[in-house]
């Protein structure tokens, strides 16, 4: 997802992102002129946002995320529409599992890094099937 805006939460716990698809990352600037031309319910139909809490020992020091930046979100919680808005909020935590955002320079790397860690972790069961139908075809017409 890429980053439309960022704000700082009132209780300073953490950050309210708002976020487009990733590959609207080249139009960014001019589709955010356009978002905040059209009226909020056309606008919050298009959009997505996340609140990320901070963890307890978090900087403030440096910002988390970036506009225009394309981000990877894991574990995302409580998804639900509020008010005709798709929002959802996660857990930021530091070091024990620092791969739930990740960042990337632009969509395609993104892309290009999902579809491989998807072959490496989730193998599709399909493909399984299709390898053992086809061993078995190659013993029957072996058979024969």
């Amino acid at each position: 997802m890429c980053v439309l805006e960022v704000e700082r939460l009132p209780n300073n716990r953490g950050t309210r992102v708002t976020l487009v698809d990733g590959f609207m990352q080249p139009h960014l600037k001019s589709y955010h002129q356009k978002l905040m031309k059209i009226d909020m319910f056309r606008k919050d139909a298009r959009v997505f946002k996340v609140t990320v809490w901070d963890s307890k020992n978090r900087s403030v020091a440096k910002p988390r995320f970036l506009a225009g930046a394309v981000y990877e979100v894991k574990k995302i919680h409580g998804v639900k529409f509020y008010h005709n808005v798709l929002q959802g909020s996660v857990q930021a935590v530091g070091s024990p599992t620092p791969d739930i955002i990740v960042e990337f320079g632009n969509f395609e790397s993104a892309k290009r890094a999902r579809l491989d860690n998807n072959e490496e972790d989730n193998p599709n069961p399909g493909d399984e099937e299709q390898k053992e139908r086809e061993e078995v075809d190659d013993e029957f017409e072996d058979m024969l």
